[in-house]
Protein backbone atom coordinates (compact mmCIF):
# COMPACT_ATOMS: atom_id res chain seq x y z
CA UNK A 1 0.00 0.00 0.00
CA UNK A 2 1.53 3.30 -1.17
CA UNK A 3 1.66 6.75 1.15
CA UNK A 4 -0.40 9.68 0.92
CA UNK A 5 -0.39 11.66 -2.07
CA UNK A 6 2.33 14.32 -1.72
CA UNK A 7 2.49 18.24 -2.42
CA UNK A 8 5.59 17.43 -4.87
CA UNK A 9 2.90 14.97 -6.58
CA UNK A 10 0.51 17.47 -6.95
CA UNK A 11 2.67 20.02 -8.08
CA UNK A 12 3.89 17.53 -10.63
CA UNK A 13 0.53 16.79 -11.72
CA UNK A 14 -0.57 20.49 -12.55
CA UNK A 15 2.61 21.01 -14.26
CA UNK A 16 1.80 18.09 -16.78
CA UNK A 17 -1.78 19.21 -17.84
CA UNK A 18 -2.19 20.65 -20.63
CA UNK A 19 -3.32 24.34 -22.10
CA UNK A 20 -6.70 22.92 -22.24
CA UNK A 21 -7.15 22.37 -18.91
CA UNK A 22 -7.69 25.98 -16.86
CA UNK A 23 -6.36 27.64 -14.16
CA UNK A 24 -10.03 28.48 -13.41
CA UNK A 25 -10.62 32.00 -11.37
CA UNK A 26 -11.41 32.67 -7.78
CA UNK A 27 -14.07 35.24 -7.69
CA UNK A 28 -15.52 37.34 -4.25
CA UNK A 29 -19.09 36.71 -3.91
CA UNK A 30 -21.37 38.76 -1.36
CA UNK A 31 -24.40 37.58 0.17
CA UNK A 32 -26.09 41.19 -0.52
CA UNK A 33 -25.41 44.93 -1.62
CA UNK A 34 -23.73 45.67 1.89
CA UNK A 35 -21.12 43.23 1.39
CA UNK A 36 -19.62 44.01 -2.17
CA UNK A 37 -16.55 45.27 -1.90
CA UNK A 38 -16.08 43.29 1.65
CA UNK A 39 -16.54 39.85 0.59
CA UNK A 40 -15.57 36.84 3.00
CA UNK A 41 -16.70 34.20 0.13
CA UNK A 42 -14.15 33.44 -2.78
CA UNK A 43 -15.74 30.85 -5.61
CA UNK A 44 -12.90 28.85 -6.98
CA UNK A 45 -15.15 28.73 -10.27
CA UNK A 46 -14.57 24.82 -11.73
CA UNK A 47 -17.61 24.98 -13.68
CA UNK A 48 -15.82 27.46 -15.93
CA UNK A 49 -13.24 24.66 -16.70
CA UNK A 50 -13.01 22.79 -20.33
CA UNK A 51 -16.31 19.75 -20.28
CA UNK A 52 -17.76 22.09 -17.31
CA UNK A 53 -16.14 20.13 -14.21
CA UNK A 54 -12.63 19.92 -12.59
CA UNK A 55 -12.31 16.54 -13.09
CA UNK A 56 -10.49 17.35 -16.50
CA UNK A 57 -7.79 17.55 -13.82
CA UNK A 58 -7.17 14.03 -12.46
CA UNK A 59 -8.44 12.46 -16.24
CA UNK A 60 -5.04 14.16 -17.82
CA UNK A 61 -3.85 13.36 -14.69
CA UNK A 62 -4.14 9.49 -14.92
CA UNK A 63 -3.89 9.07 -18.28
CA UNK A 64 -0.58 11.09 -18.16
CA UNK A 65 0.33 8.54 -15.74
CA UNK A 66 -0.14 4.92 -18.25
CA UNK A 67 2.26 3.59 -20.41
CA UNK A 68 1.54 4.03 -24.06
CA UNK A 69 0.44 0.70 -24.26
CA UNK A 70 -2.26 1.18 -21.61
CA UNK A 71 -3.48 3.79 -23.54
CA UNK A 72 -3.79 2.68 -26.84
CA UNK A 73 -5.62 -0.37 -25.39
CA UNK A 74 -8.23 1.98 -24.40
CA UNK A 75 -9.66 2.87 -20.95
CA UNK A 76 -12.88 2.01 -18.88
CA UNK A 77 -13.72 3.38 -15.85
CA UNK A 78 -17.29 3.99 -14.19
CA UNK A 79 -18.46 7.72 -13.26
CA UNK A 80 -21.64 10.04 -12.55
CA UNK A 81 -20.84 12.00 -15.35
CA UNK A 82 -18.71 14.91 -14.86
CA UNK A 83 -15.06 11.88 -14.98
CA UNK A 84 -16.79 10.17 -17.87
CA UNK A 85 -17.04 13.68 -20.10
CA UNK A 86 -13.61 14.43 -18.72
CA UNK A 87 -11.83 11.17 -19.41
CA UNK A 88 -13.74 11.41 -22.88
CA UNK A 89 -12.37 14.34 -23.67
CA UNK A 90 -8.71 13.46 -22.50
CA UNK A 91 -8.98 10.49 -24.53
CA UNK A 92 -9.74 12.33 -27.60
CA UNK A 93 -7.13 14.74 -27.09
CA UNK A 94 -4.96 11.78 -26.80
CA UNK A 95 -6.37 8.89 -29.24
CA UNK A 96 -7.55 6.49 -26.45
CA UNK A 97 -10.84 4.85 -26.48
CA UNK A 98 -13.02 5.14 -23.56
CA UNK A 99 -15.67 3.27 -21.87
CA UNK A 100 -17.47 4.43 -19.07
CA UNK A 101 -19.95 2.11 -17.18
CA UNK A 102 -22.77 4.89 -15.93
CA UNK A 103 -25.65 4.18 -13.31
CA UNK A 104 -29.52 3.95 -15.09
CA UNK A 105 -30.36 7.17 -12.84
CA UNK A 106 -27.37 9.28 -14.07
CA UNK A 107 -28.30 12.86 -15.88
CA UNK A 108 -29.81 12.52 -19.48
CA UNK A 109 -27.12 15.49 -20.01
CA UNK A 110 -24.12 13.87 -19.00
CA UNK A 111 -24.81 10.89 -20.78
CA UNK A 112 -25.07 12.62 -23.62
CA UNK A 113 -22.22 14.88 -23.62
CA UNK A 114 -19.79 12.33 -22.71
CA UNK A 115 -20.99 10.42 -25.90
CA UNK A 116 -20.25 13.57 -27.77
CA UNK A 117 -17.09 13.68 -26.70
CA UNK A 118 -16.84 10.42 -28.20
CA UNK A 119 -16.93 7.53 -25.86
CA UNK A 120 -19.05 4.61 -25.34
CA UNK A 121 -21.71 4.70 -22.09
CA UNK A 122 -22.66 1.09 -20.82
CA UNK A 123 -24.94 0.95 -18.38
CA UNK A 124 -25.27 -1.12 -15.32
CA UNK A 125 -28.35 -0.58 -12.77
CA UNK A 126 -28.86 1.66 -10.01
CA UNK A 127 -26.54 -0.03 -7.58
CA UNK A 128 -23.52 2.19 -7.55
CA UNK A 129 -21.49 -0.66 -5.68
CA UNK A 130 -21.77 -2.62 -9.01
CA UNK A 131 -20.21 0.02 -10.86
CA UNK A 132 -16.52 -1.00 -10.65
CA UNK A 133 -16.73 -4.72 -10.96
CA UNK A 134 -18.85 -4.12 -14.37
CA UNK A 135 -15.43 -1.94 -15.46
CA UNK A 136 -12.75 -4.69 -14.74
CA UNK A 137 -15.38 -7.24 -16.10
CA UNK A 138 -15.14 -5.13 -19.90
CA UNK A 139 -11.82 -4.40 -19.35
CA UNK A 140 -10.79 -8.35 -19.57
CA UNK A 141 -13.32 -8.69 -21.87
CA UNK A 142 -12.32 -6.13 -24.07
CA UNK A 143 -8.75 -6.17 -23.02
CA UNK A 144 -8.77 -2.71 -22.40
CA UNK A 145 -6.92 -0.75 -19.34
CA UNK A 146 -9.63 -0.33 -16.03
CA UNK A 147 -9.42 2.29 -13.80
CA UNK A 148 -10.56 2.60 -10.36
CA UNK A 149 -10.69 6.30 -10.21
CA UNK A 150 -11.86 5.91 -6.59
CA UNK A 151 -8.30 4.38 -5.62
CA UNK A 152 -6.38 5.53 -8.58
CA UNK A 153 -3.55 8.07 -6.41
CA UNK A 154 -3.15 10.61 -9.54
CA UNK A 155 -6.87 10.69 -9.55
CA UNK A 156 -6.05 12.53 -5.93
CA UNK A 157 -2.91 14.24 -7.62
CA UNK A 158 -5.30 15.94 -10.19
CA UNK A 159 -7.75 17.34 -8.33
CA UNK A 160 -4.56 18.24 -5.63
CA UNK A 161 -4.48 21.56 -8.65
CA UNK A 162 -7.63 23.27 -7.39
CA UNK A 163 -6.00 23.31 -3.45
CA UNK A 164 -2.74 24.52 -5.11
CA UNK A 165 -4.39 27.73 -6.82
CA UNK A 166 -6.19 28.05 -4.49
CA UNK A 167 -3.47 28.11 -2.16
CA UNK A 168 -1.35 30.71 -4.29
CA UNK A 169 -4.48 33.13 -5.18
CA UNK A 170 -5.72 33.28 -1.80
CA UNK A 171 -2.56 33.12 0.41
CA UNK A 172 -4.59 34.24 3.15
CA UNK A 173 -7.58 32.29 2.83
CA UNK A 174 -8.87 30.81 6.57
CA UNK A 175 -10.84 28.05 5.37
CA UNK A 176 -11.97 25.97 2.37
CA UNK A 177 -14.79 23.93 1.56
CA UNK A 178 -14.74 20.95 -0.76
CA UNK A 179 -17.46 18.56 -1.48
CA UNK A 180 -17.21 14.81 -0.58
CA UNK A 181 -18.06 12.06 -2.58
CA UNK A 182 -15.97 9.00 -2.57
CA UNK A 183 -13.40 11.26 -1.02
CA UNK A 184 -11.24 12.12 -4.14
CA UNK A 185 -11.50 15.45 -4.65
CA UNK A 186 -11.75 16.26 -1.08
CA UNK A 187 -8.69 14.23 -0.63
CA UNK A 188 -6.62 16.26 -3.19
CA UNK A 189 -7.50 19.83 -2.05
CA UNK A 190 -7.48 19.30 1.29
CA UNK A 191 -3.76 18.19 0.77
CA UNK A 192 -2.74 20.73 -1.40
CA UNK A 193 -3.70 23.27 1.13
CA UNK A 194 -2.51 21.74 4.74
CA UNK A 195 0.74 21.48 2.88
CA UNK A 196 0.70 24.62 1.86
CA UNK A 197 -1.21 26.78 4.57
CA UNK A 198 -1.30 24.56 7.72
CA UNK A 199 -3.08 26.68 9.75
CA UNK A 200 -6.39 27.43 7.26
CA UNK A 201 -8.95 24.94 8.21
CA UNK A 202 -10.65 22.53 5.44
CA UNK A 203 -13.97 21.45 5.92
CA UNK A 204 -15.90 18.71 3.53
CA UNK A 205 -19.76 19.29 2.93
CA UNK A 206 -22.10 16.53 2.22
CA UNK A 207 -25.95 16.16 1.50
CA UNK A 208 -28.11 15.04 4.44
CA UNK A 209 -28.85 11.69 2.59
CA UNK A 210 -25.70 11.25 0.79
CA UNK A 211 -22.94 11.20 3.60
CA UNK A 212 -21.07 8.28 3.13
CA UNK A 213 -17.96 10.28 4.31
CA UNK A 214 -19.08 11.25 7.05
CA UNK A 215 -20.44 8.63 8.72
CA UNK A 216 -17.11 6.87 7.72
CA UNK A 217 -15.22 9.46 9.69
CA UNK A 218 -17.31 8.75 12.71
CA UNK A 219 -17.01 5.11 12.35
CA UNK A 220 -12.86 5.51 11.78
CA UNK A 221 -13.23 3.34 8.39
CA UNK A 222 -14.75 3.46 5.05
CA UNK A 223 -18.15 2.25 5.83
CA UNK A 224 -21.16 1.71 2.85
CA UNK A 225 -24.11 3.89 3.28
CA UNK A 226 -27.77 1.19 2.45
CA UNK A 227 -29.68 4.62 1.90
CA UNK A 228 -29.05 7.39 -0.79
CA UNK A 229 -31.29 10.53 -1.76
CA UNK A 230 -30.21 13.83 -3.18
CA UNK A 231 -30.34 15.82 -6.19
CA UNK A 232 -26.66 16.23 -6.12
CA UNK A 233 -26.42 13.06 -8.34
CA UNK A 234 -22.43 13.86 -8.60
CA UNK A 235 -22.25 12.81 -5.42
CA UNK A 236 -23.18 9.10 -5.78
CA UNK A 237 -20.71 7.34 -3.54
CA UNK A 238 -22.56 4.95 -0.97
CA UNK A 239 -18.97 4.29 0.27
CA UNK A 240 -15.53 6.55 -0.14
CA UNK A 241 -12.58 4.88 -1.05
CA UNK A 242 -10.10 3.32 0.87
CA UNK A 243 -7.22 5.45 -0.56
CA UNK A 244 -8.68 9.14 -0.44
CA UNK A 245 -10.27 8.13 3.32
CA UNK A 246 -6.93 8.36 4.37
CA UNK A 247 -6.29 11.51 3.41
CA UNK A 248 -9.66 12.81 4.75
CA UNK A 249 -8.68 11.46 8.30
CA UNK A 250 -5.28 13.02 8.09
CA UNK A 251 -6.51 16.53 6.71
CA UNK A 252 -10.38 17.19 6.87
CA UNK A 253 -11.12 19.24 9.82
CA UNK A 254 -14.54 17.91 9.77
CA UNK A 255 -17.42 17.33 7.42
CA UNK A 256 -21.10 19.31 7.52
CA UNK A 257 -23.96 18.23 6.26
CA UNK A 258 -26.81 20.05 4.00
CA UNK A 259 -30.00 19.77 2.92
CA UNK A 260 -31.48 19.92 -0.10
CA UNK A 261 -33.06 23.08 -0.17
CA UNK A 262 -29.96 24.67 1.22
CA UNK A 263 -28.64 22.86 -2.50
CA UNK A 264 -31.11 24.91 -4.02
CA UNK A 265 -30.85 28.12 -2.44
CA UNK A 266 -26.84 27.56 -3.25
CA UNK A 267 -27.50 27.53 -6.75
CA UNK A 268 -29.89 30.32 -6.76
CA UNK A 269 -27.14 32.83 -5.02
CA UNK A 270 -24.63 31.37 -7.30
CA UNK A 271 -26.62 32.29 -10.33
CA UNK A 272 -28.51 35.63 -9.20
CA UNK A 273 -25.69 37.13 -7.59
CA UNK A 274 -22.51 35.59 -8.74
CA UNK A 275 -23.63 34.88 -12.10
CA UNK A 276 -22.49 31.26 -11.89
CA UNK A 277 -24.15 28.51 -13.12
CA UNK A 278 -23.64 25.52 -10.79
CA UNK A 279 -25.26 21.30 -10.73
CA UNK A 280 -26.44 20.36 -7.45
CA UNK A 281 -22.94 18.41 -6.89
CA UNK A 282 -21.39 21.53 -7.46
CA UNK A 283 -22.61 24.09 -5.33
CA UNK A 284 -23.10 21.95 -2.30
CA UNK A 285 -19.39 23.73 -1.12
CA UNK A 286 -20.88 27.15 -0.96
CA UNK A 287 -24.18 25.72 0.43
CA UNK A 288 -22.63 25.23 3.87
CA UNK A 289 -21.45 29.04 3.68
CA UNK A 290 -24.77 30.07 2.33
CA UNK A 291 -26.84 28.22 5.32
CA UNK A 292 -24.36 29.60 7.96
CA UNK A 293 -23.47 25.91 9.16
CA UNK A 294 -19.71 27.35 8.78
CA UNK A 295 -18.13 30.21 10.47
CA UNK A 296 -18.75 32.97 7.97
CA UNK A 297 -16.76 35.61 9.39
CA UNK A 298 -13.66 34.24 7.71
CA UNK A 299 -12.11 34.58 4.53
CA UNK A 300 -13.36 31.20 3.24
CA UNK A 301 -12.78 29.82 -0.44
CA UNK A 302 -15.33 27.23 -1.84
CA UNK A 303 -15.22 24.72 -4.62
CA UNK A 304 -18.13 25.31 -7.27
CA UNK A 305 -16.61 22.23 -9.28
CA UNK A 306 -19.45 21.66 -11.72
CA UNK A 307 -21.99 22.83 -13.92
CA UNK A 308 -23.30 20.67 -15.86
CA UNK A 309 -27.05 21.02 -15.26
CA UNK A 310 -30.39 19.99 -16.95
CA UNK A 311 -33.07 22.62 -17.62
CA UNK A 312 -35.44 20.51 -15.74
CA UNK A 313 -33.06 20.61 -12.38
CA UNK A 314 -32.35 24.31 -13.08
CA UNK A 315 -36.00 24.57 -12.59
CA UNK A 316 -36.98 22.10 -9.77
CA UNK A 317 -33.82 24.55 -7.62
CA UNK A 318 -35.20 28.11 -8.58
CA UNK A 319 -38.42 26.36 -7.02
CA UNK A 320 -37.79 24.95 -4.35
CA UNK A 321 -38.59 26.88 -0.78
CA UNK A 322 -35.79 28.59 1.09
CA UNK A 323 -34.13 26.71 4.05
CA UNK A 324 -34.48 27.22 7.89
CA UNK A 325 -32.06 28.83 8.93
CA UNK A 326 -29.65 27.86 11.93
CA UNK A 327 -26.99 29.22 14.03
CA UNK A 328 -23.38 29.36 12.42
CA UNK A 329 -20.38 27.79 12.88
CA UNK A 330 -21.71 24.40 13.29
CA UNK A 331 -19.05 21.67 11.41
CA UNK A 332 -20.60 18.79 12.92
Amino acid sequence: MRGPITLDEIRKARAGLPEAVRRTPLIPLSRDSGEVGREKLFIKAENLQVTGAYKVRAAFTIMNALAPEERSKGVVLTSSGNFAQAFAFAGASMGAPIVVVMLDRTSPYKVAATEGYGAEVVFCGDDALARQPTVNEIARERDMTAIDTWEEPMATAGHGSIGLEIAEDLPDVETVLVPVSSGGVAAGVSTAIKESLPNVRVIGVQPERANAAYVSLQKGAPTAIDYWDSMADGLSAVRPGEFPFRHLQKYLDGIVLITEEEIAASFRALLFRGKLMGEPAGVVAAAAFFSGKVDTDRKTAAALTGGNVTAETVHQMLNMPEPARIHAGDTR
